[in-house]
């Protein structure tokens, strides 16, 4: 039995892959370090000052991750696209989040929330999962 686009949704969101960052204004686009909690609210975690962080607050964005499959030949489960705005974190807001995003993917990056890194939640507007031709939203 094939996984659901919910669940493969939800996989893709989890933060094991690498996600990029679409944001409206920024220039290019940039990799980011992203996980989703049990709540199901994405979290961004992003270098504080800079130029992404002051992109992000508040901007519509993308969150864009790619299947990438385990084995050669092995199928793709394709692209996830999670549009919304960043809301950036602070003070107990943001060391709860923390501790939900280290449930997800413990990281060391964390430890330094509200001193070095910055973290934002995606307040998720649209979900879009892309396989080859089929899109789902």
């Amino acid at each position: 039995m094939r996984p659901t686009s919910a669940e493969v949704a939800r996989t893709l969101a989890n933060g094991r892959l690498e996600g990029t960052a679409h944001v409206r204004g920024y220039p290019g686009q940039v990799k980011v370090r992203h996980a989703t909690p049990a709540d199901g609210r994405p979290l961004l975690l992003v270098g504080l000052g800079t130029d992404l962080a002051d992109a992000l607050a508040p901007a519509p964005m993308v969150l864009s991750v790619d299947d990438v499959p385990p084995l050669p030949g092995a199928p793709s489960r394709g692209r996830l696209w999670l549009t919304g705005a960043a809301v950036g974190l602070d003070g107990a807001e943001a060391r709860a989040a923390a501790d939900a995003y280290a449930t997800v993917s413990p990281l060391a990056d964390l430890l330094d929330v509200g001193h070095f890194q910055v973290l934002f939640r995606i307040e998720v507007s649209e979900v879009r999962l892309a396989n080859g031709r089929a899109l789902v939203e």
